[in-house]
């Protein structure tokens, strides 16, 4: 195998193949438990696992740099990690806390583009890497393989995009709702042009309202014409 030229978190001198396939068994296992490849034929999941690489951080080390470029997904076999970005203005806001068997950086392993969080280890943590030079060595081995994760990992970005836009269109919504009330908080008159509205619609809808000019003066005679 082509030695890597991996972009994100150096992983150089990860493993040669003796110690490589001792830990294959062990990220077989786990490969079983993650949405990218539990479709995957056992077959077809020994043949990820030769492909994949296991590394080992320590607590407070940085897996993956904000604003870094991307070279491929990750997966948390054993320990925990935060997910923080930093803002404009220099807070760190802290998006989530990633534990056993969590899947992050998927996007890096179809896309190139800098990463737009940071991912640090909070415990000793055991992470698993599949970078893209050997998805696409991958594609020209065995291209049906290939494709299966492909297509897969498409499905699961689909999903979390279309997740995201909802959440965003609700966002949205409740920020018009918010505006609307504070428009109506700060305009003394609306309420009554509101009350104006409705009374004209009720109105207008058949529904007859008496007011002291449309009373008869003749109100004795009012039940008797009923």
């Amino acid at each position: 195998m082509a030695k890597m030229k991996q972009t994100d978190a150096t992983w150089g001198a990860v493993f040669d193949r003796k110690s490589k396939a001792k830990v294959e068994r062990s990220i077989i296992d786990v490969l079983k438990e993650v949405p990218v490849f539990e479709e995957l034929s056992n077959r077809e999941i020994q043949n990820i696992a030769r492909i994949a690489y296991q590394r080992h951080y320590s607590s407070g080390e940085a897996i993956i740099h904000e604003g870094q470029n991307a070279a491929g997904m990750y997966i948390m076999v054993d320990g925990q990690a935060e997910v923080t970005k930093t803002l404009e203005d220099g807070t760190i806001l802290h998006l989530i806390t990633l534990e056993n068997s969590g899947l992050f950086g998927d996007v890096g392993l179809l896309d190139s583009s800098p990463r737009t969080a940071t991912v640090k280890a909070t415990r000793d943590s055991s992470i698993i890497g599949f970078f893209r030079p050997e998805l696409l060595e991958l594609m020209n081995s065995n291209p049906r393989l290939a494709s299966k994760v492909i297509f897969k990992l498409g499905q699961i970005l689909t999903a979390r995009f279309r997740l995201i836009y909802n959440e965003f269109e609700k966002a949205q919504a409740e920020i018009s709702r918010l505006k609307a009330q504070l428009t109506e908080a700060s305009d003394p008159t609306g309420a009554e042009r509101g009350t104006v509205s409705s009374e004209t619609s009720i109105s207008g809808s058949g529904v007859g309202i008496e007011t002291p000019d449309s009373i008869s003066p003749d109100a004795s005679g009012g039940e008797e014409n009923r």
